[in-house]
């Protein structure tokens, strides 16, 4: 911030934040081009809104976590991350705010940003339809926050709060309208999470789940896929998959069938590897509307922290927590929530898994009617600009 140009701040703390964040960094560079302004794109976010022109402020790597258990270990790397966002956000030559997802940071810097009067363009605010309802009065009334949210429910929770709110298309939906379905592979994909320390609480479970499945005859010759989200923790989950297969009775010839893969970057890729598989088992998430819409039949399943489950239990006030089952009010995807996973319940997941094999799926189009918007990436972007300049 020493070089004197006026920047907008951006924030993103997740992988899921870094695939909305690209392309709405992608058209701020667009945007600044075209109204012929000199501002930067500055803040926090990973590999693909860096690529698109993000200047980074903070190590991404320190940001995304999951649970109230999670964040107590990194409390010193996480408050030094958001003392420097903060500080930029301060700084007079900050035009504005565009926060993505994120409300552990992006809650504080959104009333820092209100109290500064300065612009606020908030892509997928806190899910207030779930729990923490009073989060709302932050955004009330204000007309210098725009509030963007994906799902027809959000925005009736917003409206009714009084917030500056529209809908706009999610990004992944741009791509699976146009999808040309591929050729179903013999693979089972586990997605067990972005952040490191609830991923590695699932690894162990997807593992006997999906271990179980390639064990019977009928599966023999499915392989399993570990992705992973950003290359940072490809070497993770290797060794976490090293440690889980050393303590159980896995021959040499299922564990070969194991591999570790980073995500592709392009959301274009990613719909079509994840529309090549027969099956995926993941944890909830952006990832299960991202199966969802690229007909992907999946099993919901989380091992979640111990704070985090039991204030899910008090305050949570949905039927289901899968996205593709809240969005369609059904439940298309088996979900599995729980601290203890026995063998009884683990044998459920692994039966879940093959019955979803058989599936022909045909989610798509029902979710992506769902989803449309006339809104988009460019538009907020442009609306959000106009304001600067």
């Amino acid at each position: 911030m020493q070089n004197g140009k006026p920047y907008i701040l951006f924030c993103a703390g997740e992988d899921s934040g870094d695939c909305i964040g690209e392309g709405l960094v992608k058209q701020a560079v667009a945007a600044c081009d075209r109204l012929q302004t000199s501002f930067e794109i500055r803040g926090a976010g990973g590999i693909r809104m860096q690529n698109a022109g993000l200047l980074p402020l903070v190590d991404f790597e320190t940001l995304p976590v999951s649970g109230f258990g999670d964040v107590l270990p990194k409390y010193f790397a996480l408050r030094r991350s958001y003392k420097v966002l903060e500080s930029a956000l301060k700084s007079d030559l900050c035009a504005g705010l565009v926060a993505v997802d994120y409300p552990g940071f992006n809650m504080k810097l959104v009333a820092q940003a209100k109290k500064l009067n300065k612009p606020v363009l908030y892509v997928a605010p806190p899910q207030i339809w779930a729990w923490k309802s009073y989060r709302a009065k932050l955004f009330a009334g204000c007309s210098k926050i725009q509030l963007a949210t994906f799902f027809d429910f959000e925005v009736e929770a917003y409206r009714l709060a009084n917030c500056n709110v529209v809908k706009t298309i999610h990004p992944f939906a741009q791509w699976t309208s146009v999808l040309v379905a591929e050729p179903r592979l013999k693979k089972i994909l586990l997605l067990p999470g972005s952040r490191k320390s609830q991923a590695l609480r699932n690894i162990p479970v997807f593992l006997k789940s999906a271990l179980s499945v390639v064990q019977d005859v009928q599966f023999s010759d499915f392989e399993i896929v570990i992705l992973a989200a950003r290359k940072s923790l490809v070497s993770v989950f290797e060794n976490a998959v090293l440690k889980a297969t050393r303590s159980g009775n896995v021959s040499a010839g299922v564990c070969k069938k194991i591999s570790v893969q980073e995500a592709p970057a392009s959301t274009k890729e990613r719909c079509r590897m994840y529309s090549s598989m027969a099956v995926s088992l993941s944890a909830p998430g952006t990832a299960t509307l991202e199966l969802a819409l690229s007909n992907c039949p999946t099993v919901v399943c989380i091992k979640p922290d111990f704070l985090t489950l039991q204030m899910a239990k008090r305050f949570v006030k949905t039927e289901h927590f899968a996205l593709p089952n809240l969005l369609l009010q059904k439940k298309i995807f088996p979900e599995y929530i729980s601290r203890n996973f026995d063998s009884t319940l683990l044998a459920q997941v692994s039966d879940a898994i093959k019955k979803m094999t058989a599936l022909k799926p045909s989610f798509s189009k029902e979710i992506l009617e769902k989803l449309n918007s006339d809104y988009n990436s460019e538009k907020l972007m442009s609306e959000f600009l106009a304001q600067l300049v």
